[in-house]
């Protein structure tokens, strides 16, 4: 019997050895395993995780709230209110001597207290007011209604801030990686051109020379290969950061920079952008939007000055008893209560001074970002130009590389070249290619400005409350 206790509990230890080793088997695959991100999804991503973007959205719930409590100044009010009162000793007052007969019938004498309350009293009451004119109220509703539309522009303008941030993130990480790949592609190169010149070596038909030199030229890749492979994983983790990533989360891109666009002239007409832009422009128009409120800030506080005239009415219902049995006395009113300030220590004065100043001060921004965006859309049109004009010479560019680097492995196979000739027709072609990846990156970057600028995508990436 202790002996099957015995295999029992090595039957038992055996499952939860292997239970283990199962799940850390899980672990492992789910470490090494690396998630497909697209740029969509990279954007979705940000759009679903910044903290930056999520406070904005509480600003416009919370300017949403505003307008609601705006317009509930103009709405009637309606209070009730009730007391229960236990006299613990009566209400009384006094009654000089001679006023009224003594409970004995006679009169005269130092006076006497007499009792004016119950053991119980109650009182229920209620109030209505309506405001009738009050210039600071009316004014109030239009301010909270532009501070909502401006509330709303502000987050077109983080969302237009933050898809930017990420297609620019995810564009440097591409073009790390396939920078990348083209030194990883040339150092294969320049095993494949080791591997052949030792094969020709061995067989007596190349000096040494050439041999140590093709070896050192393979391990001349490793520190480059290595320098490449941070800097990507360097553009990668910064993406992670923008979509709000966990860093140890293994990711890889799924674009490529070749898979976007080049021209995009069928979407954009450059000749008006100028024009264009400071009309669609998102910081532009809550910036104007701005200018709004402030003018409704100024009108409220001048509303001070003015009078205002509400309508009040009551009504309420009395009752005291000994015995918990009232008997009650109801009262109803209703009138018109004006009231206007005539001094308060020129606090309004400084008030509406106050919203002055903030107005010059939104208008001067706003001027101050009319003038950069002109810039900045004259400076994008003419770095489009000029990274498409670059893209087609660097086309050339890369087929004459090509073609070099092709004849070069000719030469020396022939005997006529040198491995010098080939080691710097791999450079030329290398650095060619990278070179049209910049300007790619370049050119993507200046149309992800210029939709950033143009606001296209608050309008294509609505966030939900």
């Amino acid at each position: 019997m202790i002996k099957n206790k015995i295999e029992g509990r090595k039957m038992n230890y055996g499952k939860s050895l292997n239970a283990l080793l199962a799940i850390m088997l899980f672990a492992t695959i789910n470490t090494f395993a690396q998630e497909k991100v697209s740029l969509d999804d990279a954007i979705k991503l940000a759009l679903e995780n910044n903290k930056q973007l999520k406070s904005a959205l509480y600003d416009v719930n919370k300017a949403e709230a505003d307008v609601d409590e705006a317009y509930g100044h103009a709405l009637p009010t309606v209070d009730l209110s009730a007391n229960y009162t236990r006299y613990l000793e009566p209400m009384r007052f006094f009654i000089s001597g001679g006023l009224f007969p003594n409970p004995d019938g006679s009169t005269g004498g130092p006076g006497r207290f007499i009792d004016a309350s119950s053991d119980n009293a109650i009182d229920a009451r209620i109030d209505v007011s309506q405001t009738i004119f009050n210039s600071a109220v009316f004014r109030s509703i239009s301010g909270a209604d532009n501070y909502y539309d401006a509330a709303k522009l502000n987050m077109n303008v983080k969302v237009d801030e933050l898809v930017f941030n990420v297609k620019s993130a995810y564009m440097q990480a591409l073009l790390q990686k396939e920078s990348y790949e083209l030194v990883k592609a040339s150092k294969t190169n320049a095993e494949t051109s080791f591997k052949d010149i030792k094969t020709l070596f061995d067989e007596g038909l190349i000096g040494e020379y050439d041999m140590i030199r093709a070896e050192v030229q393979v391990e001349n890749f490793a520190p480059q290969l290595i320098s490449a492979e941070n800097e990507y994983e360097s553009a990668k983790n910064n993406l992670k950061v923008i979509m709000g990533m966990e860093p140890q989360v293994k990711i890889d891109l799924t674009d490529q920079l070749n898979s976007f666009k080049d021209d995009y002239s069928d979407e954009y007409k450059i000749e008006e952008i100028e024009d264009q832009i400071l009309l669609v422009n998102p910081q532009l128009s809550a910036l104007n939007m701005q200018e709004e409120v402030n003018k409704d800030f100024i009108a409220v506080y001048e509303s001070e000055y003015l009078p205002t005239l509400s309508a009040f009415g009551n009504y309420s219902l009395q009752g005291q008893s000994n015995d918990f049995n009232f008997p009650t006395a109801s009262t109803s009113q209703v009138g018109l209560r004006f009231k206007m300030n005539l001094f308060s220590g020129l606090q309004t004065n400084a008030r509406v001074e106050k919203a002055e100043l903030d107005l010059k001060k939104t208008k001067t921004q706003t001027e101050l970002v009319e003038l950069s965006l002109k810039s900045q859309v004259k400076n994008l049109v003419k770095r489009i130009q000029s990274s498409q004009k670059q893209l087609e010479a660097n086309t050339r560019n890369i087929s004459q590389a090509q073609r070099g680097y092709d004849i070069s492995k000719i030469r020396y196979e022939e005997g006529i070249g040198s491995l010098l000739e080939i080691n710097d027709s791999d450079l030329a072609l290398r650095t060619a290619k990278i070179n049209n990846l910049r300007t790619k990156f370049e050119l993507l970057i200046s149309y992800a400005q210029l939709d950033q600028l143009l606001g296209n995508y608050s309008d294509k990436y609505r966030i939900a409350k």
